[in-house]
Formats: C-alpha cells, sequence, structure tokens
C-alpha cells in the first residue's frame, strides 16, 4: 500500500476520534449541568420545607402563647406572615414577622376556631422557594 493512503486513512481516523471524544464530552458536561440545576432545586425545595415548619412553630407558639388570636367569626382566615406574604391578594393580620435566618417569605392562615378536627384551629403554611438574594 502506498505511503500517501496511509496518511489520509489516519487523517480520517484522528479526526474521528477527535469526533467521537468531542460528543461524549458535551453529553458530560450537559449531563452534569442538569444535574447540578436538579440539585440546586431540590435544595431549595427543602429549605422552603424546613421555613415551613419553622413557621407552623411560631404559629404554634404564638396561638399558645395569646400574641397571635384566630377569627371569632366567619370562614375566611387570618393571615399571619413570616417575611413578608406569599400569594399578592393576601393581607397580613400585623406587620410581617421578620426573620433573617428564613430566606423565604412564608405564609400562615389561621382559620376560625373550631374550624379543624375535634375542635381545633386549622393552619394553612403556604411558602415559596423562590429565593432571590437581594
Amino acid at each position: 500500500m502506498p505511503d500517501r493512503k496511509r496518511k489520509g486513512i489516519a487523517l480520517f481516523i484522528v479526526l474521528g476520534i477527535i469526533m467521537v471524544v468531542v460528543a461524549l464530552t458535551t453529553v458530560i458536561l450537559r449531563v452534569t449541568s442538569t444535574q447540578s440545576r436538579l440539585t440546586h432545586h431540590q435544595i431549595e425545595r427543602i429549605r422552603a420545607y424546613y421555613a415551613d415548619k419553622a413557621g407552623m412553630n411560631l404559629a404554634f407558639y404564638k396561638l399558645r402563647t395569646g400574641a397571635w388570636t384566630a377569627p371569632t367569626s366567619g370562614t375566611d382566615p387570618r393571615y399571619y406572615c413570616i417575611n413578608n406574604k406569599v400569594d399578592a391578594a393576601v393581607t397580613c393580620y400585623e406587620a410581617p414577622y421578620v426573620d433573617t435566618n428564613i430566606p423565604y417569605n412564608v405564609q400562615i392562615a389561621v382559620y376560625p376556631q373550631y374550624s379543624g378536627i375535634n375542635q381545633t384551629i386549622k393552619l394553612e403554611i403556604k411558602t415559596s422557594y423562590t429565593y432571590t438574594p437581594s
């Protein structure tokens, strides 16, 4: 086989190997990037879950000590907020409780007395987990 034909074959083999390496690198980078975004999203959801738990504990404490009160009549809840409200249409009953340890807005709906099971007060706690650092 002449020397020229061997050089042509070697060039195609090298180009093929480079194309395979570039394709594999692209796939690996895309998978890593997607996994990073998913992990970040999952971490934010977990943090928001614990912000909800903190809001629940705060609501229990404030209701137990009498600092917050439930509506005595009607069916509409009274809203209390940590940092700020989640829903734009909601009006917080008092100035939002600011907690710098919780980077999310937590909205706590306290329903009228005896609205829950066994003559209890029903709570509804909502958190937005789209955190935008300031």
